[in-house]
């Protein structure tokens, strides 16, 4: 319920890059502003303090106007800016009313940490190094004035509000960086599917074929198979009936052969299927099994689908050669009248 919330709020589904980092700021604006409205009645109810009291209302009009532009205006870097500004000029100002006192030094250390992660390594890296040179600055020309200080309950406050802010962008930093890291690795599989598969019949496609092929340490029976009279069917039937009867055949040869082959489609009505048992007897077997599961299979187009098949035995080291070897024995299966198998161990 709450991400539905949030994806209406931020403009954007869950699964977008950007939405944990807007979640971040929501969060961290959330909890700043819950963390001042403690503070403002701290300094109005316990500790009665004038210029923390206003400092505290106007940082927290810019948290509302931060959740302004990352709600309303869908803009989280401006969001982010105003956080950061108001983290950063909150801090040192906290620190130049605080000096040594009420552990207000450990301020300093809210901006390289939440700089860095809201507005990136090259900005945040520059505001910080403002930031520090400011707060030493002060501290160096004020030391000598400070005396040895009490941890107090506010010194104990302030620390444990720093260490709980540090811990948050902590865990969300590292949490973002995995995600994002996990959503590439999604993105690089899905890709890498497209690549090589083929889109009307969803099997493998030639690219992803070959290199299986090529890579392969091992000797492999291949069979390369077409669609008898295929442009009849599209010449008189229409090319959708052709796509058709594909993605069919695509069906039928992955039912038929074991579940370790591999089948895909090399291009137009030729299929190839990369065998993984090496074994004579098992081909033949297992070619005219297809030639009879092809040619018994009704395709819905009221008329016979038959395929002839062309097959060898593949060696990387002789790759091409291989593929003519195939091509050969399709051609010879085909000549010899089509719907039938030929097994040809060299090219002739």
């Amino acid at each position: 319920m709450l991400i539905k919330y949030l994806e209406r709020g931020f403009g954007i589904q869950y699964t977008h890059p950007d939405f944990r980092f807007r979640g971040f700021l929501f969060s961290a604006l959330v909890l700043i502003s819950l963390t001042l409205v403690f503070f403002t009645y701290y300094n109005i109810f316990i500790d009665f303090f004038v210029p923390m009291l206003v400092a505290n209302l106007i940082a927290l009009i810019f948290c509302l106007m931060g959740g302004y532009y990352l709600l309303v205006r869908k803009q989280p870097k401006i969001a982010a800016v105003i956080l950061q500004l108001l983290v950063s000029i909150d801090s040192f100002f906290l620190i130049l009313i605080s000096g040594n006192e009420e552990f207000a030094l450990v301020f300093a250390f809210l901006t390289p940490v939440m700089g860095i992660f809201l507005l990136g390594y090259l900005w945040g890296a520059i505001l910080s190094i403002i930031n520090f040179a400011a707060i030493f600055y002060f501290c160096f020309t004020q030391m000598e004035t400070w005396g040895p200080v009490f941890f107090d309950t506010a010194s104990l406050i302030h620390f444990s509000v720093i260490y709980l802010v540090i811990l948050i962008v902590s865990f969300f930093y590292d949490s973002s960086r995995r995600k994002a890291y996990q959503m590439m690795e999604e993105a690089n599989f899905k890709l890498s599917e497209l690549a090589t598969t083929d889109a009307l019949t969803t099997l493998r496609n030639r690219r992803y074929l070959e290199d299986c092929l090529m890579s392969s340490k091992k000797n492999h029976y291949i069979a390369m198979i077409d669609v008898d009279n295929f442009k009849q069917v599209n010449d008189l039937l229409g090319h959708d009936q052709g796509d058709k009867v594909l993605i069919e055949l695509a069906r039928v040869l992955k039912e038929t052969v074991a579940q370790n082959d591999i089948v895909g489609r090399w291009g137009g009505e030729e299929f190839v299927i990369i065998f993984a048992e090496h074994n004579a007897t098992q081909l033949q077997a297992t070619l005219e099994k297809l030639n009879q599961a092809v040619a018994s299979h009704d395709f819905g187009i009221k008329r016979d689908v038959t395929v002839s098949i062309g097959s060898t035995n593949h060696n990387a080291a002789s790759h091409r050669d291989s593929i003519r070897t195939v091509d050969q024995a399709l051609y010879t299966a085909k000549a010899n009248g089509k719907n039938r198998y030929c097994i040809m161990t060299e090219a002739t």
